[in-house]
């Protein structure tokens, strides 16, 4: 009886171990809807110092929304304001930022660029912090991050910390201004990314 009940028992293990290494069949990764909405914030930290913070959830695992986010060369393609950046792309490195911005005085879309020393984590995020040539007295702190939430689905987070002060404009005037340019860009992001 003991012999049957260890065959029994052999038996059962080995077609366990047979079907969970069945690795034939891929499962595939389903995406979260519950979490997917953007979120747009700004914060007051001091009187002379506000933050942005938007984010929007992508169908699409981190690294495929890295590989988008960071082609610079075809980022044009498909974002309205970002148009990319030249140079070294390293941690510490120059770069010219080329934005499509609103012009200041006319309100009209305008060609800019900015030369920012790179702040590069490969994989993870990129960023600059520097005063501002179109708003003097202004450092902002811009950060572009990806997050992995799942195989298949990534949190992309764009923030932005304005301190100081200018002559015509206030961190909370910028604030304002860019938060609409960065949902705009996060929906160009997760629009790219999703139809790969």
């Amino acid at each position: 009886m003991l012999k049957f009940r260890m065959s029994v028992l052999l038996l059962i293990f080995t077609l366990t171990i047979v079907s969970c290494s069945d690795s034939s069949e891929e499962v595939p990764c389903t995406a979260d809807t519950t979490i997917d909405f953007p979120t747009s914030t700004i914060t007051q930290i001091e009187p002379n110092k506000h933050r942005v913070y938007t984010d929007i959830v992508i169908n699409g695992s981190a690294e495929e929304v890295w590989n988008i986010l960071t082609d610079f060369t075809n980022m044009p393609d498909w974002s309205s304001s970002f148009q990319g950046l030249s140079g070294e792309i390293n941690n510490n490195s120059e770069v010219t930022i080329t934005y499509i911005l609103p012009s200041p005085t006319t309100g009209e879309p305008t060609e800019s660029q900015f030369n920012r020393t790179l702040s590069y984590i490969e994989g993870q995020q990129f960023g600059w912090s520097t005063e501002s040539t179109t708003f003097p007295g202004i450092i902002d702190n811009h950060i572009f991050k990806v997050e992995a939430i799942s195989d298949c689905q990534s949190r992309f987070i764009q923030t932005d910390e304005y301190q100081g002060t200018n002559s015509f404009f206030t961190t909370n005037d910028l604030a304002n201004a860019s938060i609409p340019l960065y949902n705009q860009f996060n929906t160009e992001l997760k629009g790219e990314v999703e139809k790969q």
